[in-house]
């Protein structure tokens, strides 16, 4: 047998040793905790010699982060916020997603749900596990929600940081609650009802792109500066007076980018058409 071909033949078997030692370690963990699982125990739960398993994990520690590193893995199979694709569309919707989808894999993993009130119960006395775990899932979670929140300038969000901490604390408080306190019957909430308000307190000051990108057309110059007596100097020079005093509200701009579509020309032409006393199809 050639050489690359012993080689593609191991691979199968060594990762089907990896997966049997990492299923025996999670089976020590959440049956005896961190600090009573040994290596030993792992390798009899494995049914792997104890030269397989520190042949892969030198110790306990960089097992149980390869652990949180493959359920991390399974966990983002079919929702992975890595992937640019998923922070496509508009804020509310792709928020709404990532809410959804986080409370989802929680609520139907319970194995991962386990881990983490182990990880959180072991921290006292092994802070490592407790960092191993924000590494691995916070960390990256949180990197690509706030790069996502400032991306999003129309949300007018003061600080993206403590934004996206604040959407991602009310999803980790809302699990802690009803899944891992058993305290669904104290705090009664529905997961639509407290997703629906998130959405809202973090889209609450959206602008919209289309008004915003014509703000200047709406708002009056803050260029206007008045005499003496009282009167504002002339700073538009030859510009028709009509076309100057027209200010357009929201509802209105977009009632004029109907119009001006429908016509086929620019609203600046439709703006200049209604200023001269112009005739244009309304209807």
């Amino acid at each position: 047998m050639k050489k690359s071909d012993a080689d593609n033949s191991e691979r199968p078997q060594s990762a089907d040793k990896v997966e049997a030692i990492l299923k025996g370690a999670i089976q020590e963990f959440l049956t005896h905790g961190y600090a009573a699982t040994t290596m030993d125990k792992v390798t009899a739960a494995a049914g792997v010699s104890k030269a397989t398993v520190y042949s892969y994990f030198q110790d306990k520690e960089s097992l149980f982060a390869a652990l949180v590193e493959q359920l991390t893995q399974k966990n983002y199979q079919d929702f992975n916020p890595q992937d640019p694709r998923f922070w496509e569309g508009e804020p509310a919707e792709v928020l709404r997603k990532l809410a959804v989808n986080l409370l989802k894999k929680v609520e139907c993993k319970h194995e991962f749900r386990d881990l983490v009130r182990l990880i959180i119960g072991e921290s006292g006395r092994f802070p490592v596990l407790a960092q191993i775990f924000v590494r691995n899932v916070d960390q990256k979670l949180f990197h690509h929600l706030v790069e996502y929140l400032k991306s999003c300038q129309e949300l007018q969000l003061p600080d993206p940081e403590a934004a996206g901490r604040v959407f991602i604390g009310t999803l980790v408080h809302y699990v802690i609650i009803q899944h891992m306190l058993q305290a669904h019957n104290i705090m009664p909430m529905e997961s639509d009802r407290l997703i629906d308000t998130l959405i809202y307190l973090l889209t609450i000051n959206q602008k919209d792109k289309l008004a915003d990108k014509y703000a200047g057309t709406r708002h009056k110059s803050l260029r206007r500066k008045r005499s003496a007596d009282g009167k504002f100097e002339p700073d538009y020079q030859s510009e028709p007076k009509r076309l100057r005093s027209i200010r357009l509200t929201d509802t209105a701009w977009e009632q004029l980018a109907a119009i001006a579509e429908k016509n086929q020309i620019t609203r600046s032409e439709a703006i200049e058409i209604f200023a001269r006393n112009g005739e244009i199809e309304l209807d």
